[in-house]
């Protein structure tokens, strides 16, 4: 009996064995979803359809950490223009790719450097904890933000809020492959105010208490009381007054600009214009005026060219 089991084992094992050997080169399910994801991510690409070829290339990356979908995703993310995004990934493969696969990659060095230079730093610290951060309307943490954050360079607008406070706005500009430190003081609505500058000068420059703030309409807040206020533009005089912010409100503040008077309008200017003509009458007359010839030591034939009048 024992014999007869034996040998329908053996007879079992030889018919499965075409079976176990085409499941031992098939490739693993994961792998294979994750190489079809790929392959669409890729024609996604191919079709300029960035933002499909991004989500193709994260979920395959969720399914099989290949270096190659780093690669991948960081030219979709750099294609779709968030570049830290882009840098991020294309750092993360060249630190986990393999030679022989960076290989087949020309240029990525060049590539990285290019990304990194549409990329800079912000740096921000602020007196407030928990205060919300948002740069171009897109929030990007809270107080303290625990480092540096890496943003898109160019023109930004930083926006710094917390309740009980007043708003802080600024405009900045993102230096490409640098850095910008922003300190923000967040003032409580309960001890401070918000003054505004205007003038119909455009371009007219502003100093709140020693501090230039801005141009017109130029926007800060302080603390209530009275401040002072200069206002300049070049070809202007100067503007100086004194404001009062209460607590909690916003005090407006309209300066005006005074052009200086032309040169024509000032008394010393036609003083010294009829001291000229004077003086040049009187020089005239003299000149024209005949007189006896003059002895002198000069030889006659040695002065050739004519006399000039002063």
């Amino acid at each position: 009996m024992k014999h007869l089991v034996r040998l329908l084992c053996c007879v079992l094992l030889v018919a499965l064995a075409p079976a176990f050997a085409q499941a031992e080169e098939a490739p693993p399910p994961v792998a294979s979803d994750a190489a079809r994801l790929k392959s669409e991510g890729d024609d996604a690409m191919q079709r300029l359809d960035y933002g499909q070829a991004l989500a193709l290339y994260d979920k395959a990356y969720a399914l099989e950490k290949s270096p190659a979908l780093l690669y991948n995703r960081g030219r979709a993310l750099q294609a779709l223009g968030r570049f830290p995004d882009a840098l991020e990934a294309l750092e993360a493969f060249d630190a986990q790719a393999p030679d022989e696969l960076k290989s087949r990659v020309p240029k990525l060095r060049e590539l990285i450097a290019d990304v990194r230079g549409k990329v800079s730093v912000l740096v921000l610290d602020a007196n407030v904890s928990g205060a919300r951060v948002v740069v171009n309307s897109r929030v990007i943490g809270a107080t303290p933000l625990g480092g540096p954050v890496r943003l898109n360079a160019g023109p930004a607008v930083v926006e710094v809020s917390a309740d009980g406070y007043h708003p802080h706005r600024q405009k900045v500009e993102l230096t490409g492959g640098g850095q910008v430190r922003l300190g923000v003081v967040l003032h409580s609505r309960t001890t401070s105010g918000v003054l505004e500058i205007r003038s119909p000068v455009v371009g007219a420059r502003v100093w709140v208490d020693g501090r230039r703030i801005g141009t017109v309409p130029a926007q800060t807040i302080v603390e209530a009381g009275t401040h002072d206020v200069v206002v300049r533009r070049e070809g202007y005089e100067d503007a100086t007054t004194r404001a009062v912010v209460h607590v909690g409100g916003t005090s407006r503040l309209d300066v005006p600009l005074r052009q200086p008077p032309g040169i024509t309008s000032r008394w010393w200017f036609w003083t010294g214009v009829g001291a000229v003509v004077l003086g040049g009458t009187a020089l005239t007359v003299a000149l024209l005026t005949e007189r006896e010839p003059e002895s002198g030591s000069i030889a006659p034939g040695q002065v050739s060219g004519p006399l000039v009048r002063f």
